[in-house]
């Protein structure tokens, strides 16, 4: 498989102020080192707690948050990270889907506008546009009719829908999907996600997909990456990651997810989530087997296909 998207030790830095002028007096270091490939139609999961910088790292992908070093690569051509020229380019072919389906989209605009604004701005002939706009809508399942309508006329899953139409209107190859369906019902998930796995097959689309519920992960990602404070613990197959956790932090998320199974209650992760004081692993204050090591080194990612930052699984 040829790669479509590729991170290389990527940084993303939010600057923190104090004083009388507020002038910047540190940074907080949000995405740390991350790297990441994305092959022709597949679809990533990234997974972890809230704040882990997962949301973070998917606004970076396009250019919402700036990129303070690293490489971005796109089907192998660098990213002048500095150019907004560059980034006009990375936004026609990388696009982001929205948690929120209600304040994604403008309510004072018509869903006409909405769409063709994508259009508009690439100066595509009206012809070509209009042609564009329902080719889209009908890939996502809406009617011809919904074009005159305002957001509030749809529902959640609809909107939703919406949403997807509109990243598709430049044709991209690859799709940032930030918790898609978190604001939706359980049976309108079930349809987006079908939607979602249709979409990639006829389009051949990348998805990077962030999530916390693992099952849905499951059901439709190929890989998946565990993300904690900023850094990437674990990455492989999803079947292998989900089934099989090597690093401690992914045994307690996949312990926690409650089950049907009141025999088996989850077992929820102790302690809070903070960056340790030395160079000592990330997660150190809450692992039940860290030894005297993890206090003092910082284990790298290592593995190829099967990739885990942890000191004892390393020396296994």
């Amino acid at each position: 498989m040829s790669s479509v998207l590729e991170l290389q030790d990527v940084c993303v830095r939010y600057p923190q102020r104090g004083g009388l002028f507020s002038r910047t007096v540190s940074y907080l270091e949000a995405v740390s080192n991350v790297s990441l490939t994305l092959d022709k139609s597949e679809i990533l999961a990234i997974v972890g707690e809230s704040g882990c910088g997962k949301s973070t790292l998917a606004q970076a992908l396009v250019g919402l948050q700036p990129i303070a070093s690293g490489n971005y690569l796109l089907e192998g051509t660098p990213v002048l990270l500095q150019s907004k020229n560059a980034w006009k380019m990375v936004r026609e072919q990388v696009q982001m889907v929205f948690q929120d389906p209600y304040s994604s989209l403008n309510p004072r605009h018509k869903i006409i506008d909405i769409l063709s604004f994508p259009l508009r701005y690439r100066k595509t002939p009206e012809v070509n546009a209009e042609k564009k706009i329902l080719e889209v809508l009908e890939a996502v399942g809406l009617p011809k009719n919904s074009l005159e309508k305002y957001p509030h006329e749809f529902s959640g899953g609809q909107r939703q829908r919406l949403g997807i139409a509109r990243a598709l209107m430049t044709s991209p190859k690859v799709l940032v999907c930030d918790e898609v369906t978190s604001a939706l019902d359980v049976s309108v998930q079930a349809q987006v996600l079908k939607l979602l796995d249709t979409l990639r097959r006829e389009f051949q689309l990348s998805i990077i997909f962030i999530s916390h519920d693992m099952q849905v992960v499951q059901t439709l990602a190929n890989r998946v990456m565990v993300m904690y404070l900023g850094k990437s613990l674990e990455e492989g197959g999803v079947n292998d990651v989900l089934q099989n956790p090597l690093h401690p932090y992914t045994q307690g998320l996949i312990q926690s997810v409650p089950t049907l199974n009141f025999g088996c209650p989850p077992k929820i992760l102790s302690g809070e989530a903070s960056k340790p004081s030395g160079a000592g692993c990330v997660f150190v204050s809450r692992c039940s087997k860290a030894c005297s090591e993890c206090f003092e080194i910082e284990p790298s990612l290592n593995g190829s296909q099967r990739k885990v930052r942890c000191l004892l699984r390393n020396e296994k």
